[in-house]
């Protein structure tokens, strides 16, 4: 007994080693700036987060695997009986569906958690639509370059045509703009990626 109760101490101290090492990297992790720390908690907060992880619970430990392996197997011994006694041709209804019937757990499983995140990506998706940083639905460099004609028709320069065009993408009014704001706009805008590349780019907050 105390061999027993040895045992299940040592195991409940390895998988606490395990859960605070696992601990550790998710911290690391967290301060790395490798990951968007905003949209993982979102994620982990959405509604169905709790299925997605049951369902990946289920695939990882094998649990839903051994479930459909048994059903397989009962449809299997159908199938080779249905053979034996009428050796019906390929084609027939009947055995069709049996074949039909038999489920690839693997193929099956990850399909179920494929599901769940893509329900989960379309609306943070939906809930992200309207961000500043998100995608436009206009084209930045076509808007870039109607700004630059605009403002070259006025005898303006191409420093001008810029700034004009980060007035517009940020909904100012340029004309309304001390010059005092138009000196430091100016300066803000030369590190702007958005006039070195105007092609749109996924971005968050």
């Amino acid at each position: 007994m105390d061999a027993v109760n040895g045992m299940v101490q040592a195991q409940e101290q390895a998988e606490a080693l395990t859960k605070h090492a696992q601990a550790k990297d998710m911290i690391v992790l967290l301060k790395s700036g490798l990951v968007d720390n905003s949209l993982l908690c979102e994620l982990a907060v959405h509604p169905d987060f709790p299925r997605l992880m049951a369902d990946l619970e289920i695939y990882v430990n094998g649990i839903a695997g051994k479930q459909v392996q048994s059903a397989n197997a009962i449809i299997d011994a159908v199938s080779a009986t249905i053979m034996k006694q009428h050796n019906p041709s390929l084609s027939d209804p009947q055995l069709r569906q049996l074949i039909a019937a038999h489920i690839d757990d693997d193929s099956f499983c990850r399909y179920v958690i494929q599901q769940d995140i893509n329900k989960i990506a379309l609306d943070l998706r939906e809930a992200h639509k309207d961000d500043f940083f998100s995608v436009p639905e206009d084209n930045p460099l076509e808007d870039f370059l109607q700004t630059a004609d605009e403002v070259a028709s006025e005898g303006n320069d191409p420093e001008q045509a810029a700034l004009a065009f980060i007035c517009k993408r940020l909904k100012l009014n340029l004309k309304k703009l001390s010059e005092e704001e138009k000196k430091w706009l100016k300066k803000i805008a030369q590190k702007s990626d958005l006039l070195k590349n105007p092609n749109p780019q996924r971005g968050r907050k």
